[in-house]
C-alpha cells in the first residue's frame, strides 16, 4: 500500500477514534453510576433519584473533559509541549555530548533522505527504558522524542532503525491521528492517573520529582480512584489496540525498507526484551500516549487483546522472517567491541541527484525514502563544511545561511539587497550572510534543499512567532530588492513560508475536491511547464501532458504570489485527491524526457506545500559516496 493510501487510512481512522471514544465515555458514565450511586444510597440511606444519577454523570463527563482539555491546551502552544509533558529536554544541534550528537546526525540523515524538514529532537532524560515517539500536526511540523535509555543502550544502526520507524509514522500521516488520540485518551485515563498519583505521593513512594508525603487515608482514597479509573484504562487500551496495533507492523516494515537493515530493527527490539528497564516510561501521562511509543511502556497484564503493540517476538519475525528472535537475543548477550570509526573517503567534487525520466518512479518516490537516499544523506552531511554545520546550529547562523543563498553575486544587485536588509534593522545579519554567501555559491546546488532542511528546526524552535515573521520579512526584502524573483528563489521562499509562516499551523483540513480547484491546478501546471522550456510549443506540449482539458496560463500572466495562494487551497485536498494531482505535475516535469535539478527542486517545493515529501532523486552520485 502506497503513501497516499496510508495517508487516507490514517485520516479515516479519526472517525473510528471518535466512535470508540464516545462508546468509552458512555461505558464509563454507566459504570460510575453503578458504583457510586449504590454507595451514596447506603451511606445516606436515601433513595436514588434522577438528580443523583445526573450529578454523577455530569461529574464523570467533566473529569474526562478536564483530562482531554489539559492535553489540547498544551498542544495548542506547540508539539514541543508534548515532550515537555513527559519531562523532555530539547537536544541542541551543537550538543557536545556524544550520544546526543549521534542522535542528531541520525535524525538529520533520515530527514534529508525522506525530503522532510529535520524535526527538533528531544530526550526524556529521566527515562531509562528504551523507547521513542514522533508527534506533530503535519510532516514538516513534527518532533522526535527519544528516551535516555535508547541513546545510551542502542548502537548507531539500532538507533537509526528506531528513528526510521518514527519517520514512517510521520510520513504515513499517523502523527496527526496520534495527537488527536492522545487528547481523547488522556480524558479516559485521567481518573486513573489521579488515583495513581495519590497512591504514590501519599504512600511515601514519591513522585518523579522525588517529593514524598505519608498520609494513609488519602493513599486509600487514591487507591479507590485508581480502581474506578482502571476501567477507563481498559477502554483506552482497547481503543489503542483497535486502531494503532497494525500501524506498528507497517512502521516496522517501512523502517526496514528505509534502512535496508532488518538486523538493526530486530537488534533494537531484542535489547528492549533484555534491558532491565525494558521499554518502560514512568511518567503518568504515558498511559494516554502508549499508542505513540515505539514499544509498549508496560507489560500487557490484561493479555494480547488489550496490548497497544504487537508482541516483540512477532515484530521481530515479521521484520526478518529468515532468523528466529532467539538469534538476536543471543547476539545481544555477547559483549560487543566498541565500533571502529570508518576512515573518511576523499570528498567528492560534486553531489548531483539523478535525472529522473520515469514519471511512475517520480510519483512512487513520494513518501518512500530508501537505503540509497539514506546513504546519500549520510555522505552529504559528512562533506558539509564545518563552518556551515556550526552556523546551522544556532538561530543567527541559520538565518544568515538562508539569506546568503539569495544574495546575488553581482555587486550592484547584492548592494541593493544588503541595503534593504539594513533598512529593516538587520545590519549584523546582512554582514554575516554576505560572508557566508561565497561559500554557499561554491557548494554544489544539490546541497541547497538539505541545508534548508537542517536550518528549519533551529528557526522553528529557537525563534518565537514574531522572530519567525521578521525573518520571513527579511527574506522577502532580499528577494524583492533586485526587482525579480527566480524559480530557485521561489522554491526557497515557498519551503520557508510553509514551514515557518502562518501556513505552518494548518491542521490538515480537507475542504475541497479537485473539480473545485481547476484554476489553481492550471496555475501550478503552467508554472511547471514554463520552468522546463522557453519554447511556446514545448511548453504547451508539456502542459497538455498534465491536463489537456485546462488552459495554459501565459508566462507573462504568471504571478508567483498567485501560485502560492493556489498551493494553499490545493493543500486542503484529501490524500487520495492529491495522488493524481502529483502524477499530473510529474507528467509535466518529465514531458521532455529529462528532469533537471531545478525542475526536481520545484516539484519538491510544490509537493512540500501539499504535505507530500519527495526524497532527493539520487543515482548519478560520485561512486565514492555509494561505496559500501
Amino acid at each position: 500500500m502506497g503513501f497516499f493510501e496510508q495517508q487516507d487510512r490514517a485520516r479515516r481512522a479519526t472517525t473510528r477514534l471518535a466512535v470508540l471514544f464516545t462508546l468509552a465515555v458512555v461505558v464509563l458514565v454507566a459504570c460510575a453510576n453503578l458504583l457510586i450511586v449504590p454507595l451514596y444510597v447506603w451511606w445516606t440511606d436515601s433513595p436514588a433519584t434522577v438528580s443523583v444519577y445526573l450529578i454523577v454523570s455530569v461529574t464523570t463527563i467533566l473529569i474526562i473533559s478536564s483530562g482531554s482539555l489539559e492535553i489540547a491546551a498544551r498542544l495548542s502552544i506547540g508539539e514541543n509541549e508534548l515532550a515537555m509533558l513527559l519531562s523532555g529536554k530539547r537536544v541542541p544541534r551543537a550538543s557536545g555530548i556524544d550520544a546526543e550528537r549521534k542522535l542528531i546526525n541520525v535524525v538529520d540523515e533520515m530527514a534529508i533522505a525522506s525530503g522532510l524538514a529535520a524535526p527538533p529532537v528531544y530526550v526524556l532524560t529521566r527515562e531509562r527504558g528504551i523507547n521513542a515517539f514522533a508527534a506533530g500536526r503535519s510532516p514538516n511540523q513534527a518532533i522526535i522524542v527519544v528516551t535516555r535509555g535508547a541513546i545510551e543502550q542502542l548502537s548507531r544502526d539500532e538507533l537509526q532503525a528506531v528513528v526510521a520507524h518514527e519517520f514512517s509514522h510521520i510520513i504515513n500521516g499517523d502523527i496527526r491521528l496520534n495527537l488527536r488520540a492522545a487528547c481523547v485518551l488522556q480524558g479516559i485515563v485521567f481518573l486513573s492517573g489521579i488515583g495513581r498519583f495519590m497512591m504514590q505521593y501519599y504512600s511515601g513512594y514519591g513522585t518523579e520529582e522525588e517529593r514524598r508525603f505519608f498520609h494513609p487515608p488519602l493513599a486509600l482514597i487514591g487507591a479507590g480512584l485508581f480502581g474506578l479509573g482502571s476501567l477507563g484504562l481498559v477502554c483506552a487500551r482497547l481503543i489503542q489496540a483497535a486502531i494503532f496495533r497494525e500501524r506498528e507492523f507497517l512502521a516496522d516494515a517501512c523502517a526496514v525498507q528505509y534502512t535496508r537493515n532488518a538486523d538493526a530493527l530486530c537488534g533494537a527490539l531484542a535489547r528492549i526484551e533484555l534491558h532491565g528497564e525494558g521499554s518502560r516510561v514512568l511518567n503518568w501521562h504515558a498511559d494516554s500516549m502508549a499508542h505513540m511509543l515505539f514499544a509498549p511502556n508496560a507489560g500487557s497484564w490484561l493479555g494480547g487483546l488489550f496490548a497497544t503493540h504487537p508482541a516483540i517476538d512477532t515484530r521481530m519475525r515479521r521484520a526478518n522472517p529468515h532468523l528466529p528472535p532467539e538469534f538476536y537475543y543471543e547476539k545481544n548477550y555477547q559483549k560487543k567491541k566498541p565500533p571502529q570509526e570508518k576512515p573518511r573517503a576523499e570528498a567528492p567534487k560534486t553531489i548531483v541527484p539523478k535525472k529522473i525520466t520515469a514519471v511512475v518512479a517520480l510519483v512512487a518516490s513520494i513518501g518512500e525514502p530508501n537505503a540509497d537516499t539514506l546513504e546519500y544523506a549520510a555522505g552529504l552531511l559528512a562533506y558539509l563544511p564545518a563552518s556551515l554545520r556550526e552556523a546551522l546550529a544556532e538561530p543567527v547562523g541559520a538565518q544568515a545561511v538562508m539569506l546568503g543563498y539569495v544574495l546575488e553575486e553581482e555587486a550592484t544587485a547584492r548592494g541593493k539587497q544588503l541595503r534593504a536588509l539594513e533598512a529593516l534593522g538587520a545590519e549584523a545579519l546582512a554582514r554575516k550572510a554576505e560572508l557566508l554567501s561565497p561559500l554557499l555559491r561554491s557548494l554544489d546546488r544539490a546541497y541547497r534543499l538539505p541545508l534548508v532542511a537542517l536550518a528549519l528546526p533551529v528557526l522553528r524552535k529557537e525563534l518565537d512567532e514574531a522572530g519567525r515573521e521578521k525573518f520571513l520579512a527579511l527574506m522577502r526584502a532580499a528577494l524583492q530588492a533586485d526587482a525579480r524573483v527566480t524559480l530557485g528563489e521561489f522554491v526557497l521562499d515557498t519551503i520557508l513560508d510553509w514551514n515557518l509562516g502562518p501556513k505552518a499551523k494548518r491542521a490538515g483540513r480537507n475542504s475541497f475536491q479537485r473539480k473545485d480547484l481547476e484554476s489553481e491546478i492550471a496555475l501550478v501546471l503552467s508554472l511547471l511547464a514554463h520552468a522546463g522550456s522557453t519554447d511556446p510549443g514545448e511548453v504547451q506540449k508539456s502542459f497538455a501532458k498534465g491536463n489537456s482539458s485546462l488552459a495554459l496560463v501565459p508566462r507573462e500572466a504568471l504571478q508567483l504570489g498567485g501560485v502560492s495562494a493556489a498551493l494553499e487551497r490545493l493543500s486542503q485536498l484529501a490524500p487520495l485527491e492529491k495522488q493524481p494531482l502529483l502524477a499530473a505535475f510529474g507528467e509535466v516535469v518529465a514531458a521532455d524526457g529529462n528532469v533537471t535539478l531545478m525542475e526536481h527542486e520545484l516539484l519538491r517545493a510544490v509537493a512540500s506545500a501539499l504535505d507530500c515529501p519527495v526524497p532527493p532523486a539520487i543515482g548519478a552520485l560520485d561512486p565514492r559516496l555509494l561505496r559500501k
